[in-house]
């Protein structure tokens, strides 16, 4: 199964990968994690695609998505703001969606977080993932 994730420079899509990529490993997936993004720091393109399977990955680049989230969309910043109204952690609100999609268990996410906006972080995923 892949994921596919895009958004803009800025918005926290490398960081809303790689915890997320932790997830899945910790729930004993096998995960291969491709990132491709602009130099630009902000308004530039950022897109990575999370490839995961309990057993071997034999093709970590796959042409079509299983599921995809555009987070440039104003229906998907609607959607995750409603589960938790603060617009700066709203990549992490979607790793609560996306948890809760795949019934993923997210014990340990703070050991994969930034220090700094943990609690905020956390408080994000959680409201994405029971609402």
């Amino acid at each position: 199964m892949n994921i596919l994730v895009n958004g803009s420079a800025g918005q926290g899509i490398q960081l809303l990968s790689l915890v997320l990529a932790n997830i899945l490993k910790d729930n004993e997936y096998n995960v291969a994690l491709t990132s491709e993004y602009s130099p630009l720091m902000r308004s530039g393109d950022s897109i990575v695609r999370i490839v995961f399977d309990k057993g071997k990955i034999e093709n970590p680049i796959p042409e079509d998505s299983d599921i995809e989230y555009d987070l440039n969309e104003a229906k998907l910043q609607s959607e995750l703001l409603k589960k938790y109204s603060n617009e700066k952690v709203i990549n992490m609100t979607l790793i609560g969606v996306i948890s809760k999609k795949l019934k993923l268990k997210i014990n340990n996410a703070e050991k994969y977080l930034p220090k700094k906006f943990l609690k905020e972080n956390l408080e994000a995923i959680k409201k994405g993932y029971e609402t």
